[in-house]
């Protein structure tokens, strides 16, 4: 075993609590030496995680969470856990609870085969150097619209279902949000499933929420991040764009904003922001 880590109970309960919201899997838990780390994955597309930074003491280390233990650790019988550490050996956890009562040992094995992280994965928890800031109302509208138009689409021009997508663009300080038929291979935009953008908005939501996207030049794809700090806990998702089959004809075509506002779309032009990226 490894030396104990320390861990702040009320950094594992808070992050586990969330991370148990949003998967029925294991949980990534990174403890690295300015933080600690919770990541969940969906769908082979989509990643989410909460980082609280504060001094841990240690070096990097990562174990995953069985979501029987993570109900434990974010429970009503941690709510009093003075201390809590954890001894690592491969992928065996030792973790030690101690509140007013005694001591209590919780041990089990992990396996990362189930842990179904994107192919992208390093890429997907990366942290941009520049996001484009926009408020959550005026993101929330644009995509309620998009998905009004990928509704209309689907009822009204019997549009199957599979062939909808978002698409979302950027341009210099601009970001824009349309639901549309997948038509078009222009290597500049990218589809995104709808319901993973309505997910990740859903995680990251805040007052204001930063938005930046990684082009994947080898598979026509992209990953879209949505990052936002809430309670000092900084909250990040990442999707990953459809890959387009190979073939897919090109359309090209101008969109108005009247027109794009008719149909449902939606056209946002956030503030431009830095932000830094963590060592």
């Amino acid at each position: 075993m490894t030396d104990p880590i320390w861990l702040n109970p009320h950094v594992m309960r808070t992050g586990l609590s969330w991370a148990l919201s949003w998967t029925n899997g294991p949980i990534l838990c990174v403890v690295s030496p300015g933080s600690t780390r919770f990541i969940v994955v969906n769908d082979q597309s989509f990643l989410a995680s909460w980082e609280w930074a504060e001094e841990t003491g240690t070096e990097s280390r990562f174990f995953l969470v069985p979501p029987f233990v993570a109900r434990t650790l974010a429970g009503p019988a941690a709510w009093d856990l003075l201390r809590l550490h954890a001894a690592l050996h491969r992928n065996n956890v030792a973790l030690t609870l101690h509140d007013a009562g005694g001591e209590y040992l919780l041990q089990w094995q992990w396996d990362a085969r189930s842990f179904k992280a994107p192919r992208v994965f390093d890429l997907m928890t990366a942290q941009p150097k520049e996001t484009l800031q926009a408020g959550y109302v005026a993101i929330a509208d644009a995509v309620h619209l998009a998905v009004a138009n990928l509704g209309r689409m689907e009822g009204l021009e019997q549009v199957q279902r599979e062939r909808l997508a978002m698409l979302i663009d950027f341009a210099p300080g601009r970001l824009s949000i349309d639901g549309q038929e997948i038509m078009t291979g222009d290597p500049q935009r990218f589809y995104f499933d709808p319901r993973l953008v309505i997910r990740g908005l859903e995680i990251a939501r805040g007052r204001t929420i930063g938005f930046a996207m990684t082009r994947l030049e080898a598979t026509r794809q992209a990953v879209l991040y949505m990052n936002s700090e809430r309670d000092n806990w900084q909250v990040r998702c990442a999707l990953l764009s459809i890959r387009l089959p190979p073939g897919t004809s090109i359309t090209t075509y101008e969109v108005t904003e009247r027109e794009r506002a008719r149909d449902g779309g939606g056209l946002i032009s956030p503030r431009p922001a830095q932000t830094q990226t963590p060592p």
